[in-house]
C-alpha cells in the first residue's frame, strides 16, 4: 500500500459527506467506542471525523492519531499542535517499520474504523496490531461486509475487498486475538449500498441519500435494537489480546 495523497484520493469527497452525517457518525461512535481506555491509538485517522469524539469521550487518555495520507497527517499535526494528549505519526500498514517507529506494547486500545479493506495484506496488519498492543489490551474494528456488494464505490476508494464473516473470523484466529464481540451493523445501508453502487454504477456516495438516511438513524437504531444485528452494511469486532 503506497502512500495516498488526499488531494488527488477520489474517496475524499465521500468522506467529507460522510463526516457530515452527524446523527449517523454518533451512533457508529457508540458502537465501536465501548471499553476504549487507555493509551489509545487511532488506526486512519482521516480527517479526523472520529478524532473529536473520542477527545471528548476519554479526556483523560493519550490519543496517537495515525494515517497513510500525508496531506490528512499534515492537516492533523496543524491542529492539534498544542495538545499534549495527542501525538499524531504515519502509518501504512503493510510497512512493519512504522509500527516499530511508533512502539510495541504501548496501547491499552486500538481502534480501526474502515481501514482493514483499505490494506492489501490485512492479515500482517492484524499480527502488528496484536503487537502493538499491551496484555489485555482491546482492538476494535469495523470493516465492510458482505462479498456480493462490493461494487464500483469499493473500488473507487481503495478497498481491496469486503469480509464475510467467515473469512473475518478466519484471519482473526490466526493473529492470537480472542473474540470478545461480533456482530453487524447498519441493515438499511445494505439497500442504498446495491441500489447505488451495483445497480446504478454510481462510484459516488450520494449526498440526498445521506442526508436522509441520517434523518431516519433514530429509527434505524430502534429497528436494529428490535430485530437484532443479524445483517448489515459493516461488521464491528470487539477483539482482545
Amino acid at each position: 500500500m503506497s502512500d495516498i495523497d488526499a488531494d488527488s484520493y477520489i474517496g475524499h469527497e465521500n468522506l467529507e459527506l460522510l463526516s457530515q452525517r452527524y446523527r449517523f457518525n454518533d451512533w457508529l461512535f457508540n458502537e465501536v467506542s465501548h471499553g476504549l481506555q487507555g493509551n489509545i491509538l487511532e488506526v486512519g485517522s482521516g480527517i479526523g471525523t472520529f478524532t473529536e469524539k473520542l477527545i471528548n469521550s476519554f479526556p483523560a487518555s493519550h490519543l496517537t492519531l495515525t494515517d497513510i495520507s500525508p496531506t490528512y497527517i499534515k492537516a492533523l499535526k496543524e491542529k492539534y499542535s498544542n495538545n499534549e494528549n495527542i501525538s499524531v505519526c504515519r502509518l501504512d500498514l503493510n510497512n512493519k517499520r512504522d509500527y516499530e517507529s511508533i512502539g510495541y506494547k504501548k496501547f491499552d486500545s486500538i481502534i480501526a474504523i474502515n481501514v482493514l479493506e483499505h490494506v492489501e495484506n490485512d492479515e500482517l496488519a492484524l499480527v502488528q496490531l496484536f503487537n502493538m498492543l499491551k496484555e489485555n489490551g482491546i482492538l476494535v474494528i469495523l470493516v465492510p461486509s458482505h462479498k456480493f456488494l462490493y461494487n464500483v464505490i469499493d473500488k473507487s476508494v481503495g478497498h481491496f475487498r469486503r469480509y464475510s464473516k467467515k473469512d473475518l473470523e478466519a484471519k482473526i484466529r490466526k493473529t492470537g486475538f480472542t473474540i470478545d464481540k461480533f456482530h453487524y451493523f447498519n441493515l438499511l445501508g445494505m439497500i442504498g449500498w446495491f441500489i447505488n453502487g451495483n445497480l446504478f454504477k454510481n462510484s459516488k456516495i450520494s449526498d440526498t441519500g445521506l442526508k436522509i438516511f441520517d434523518q431516519l438513524v433514530p429509527v434505524l437504531k430502534y429497528g436494529e435494537m428490535m430485530i437484532g444485528k443479524r445483517t448489515g452494511l459493516s461488521i464491528i469486532c470487539y477483539l482482545k489480546k
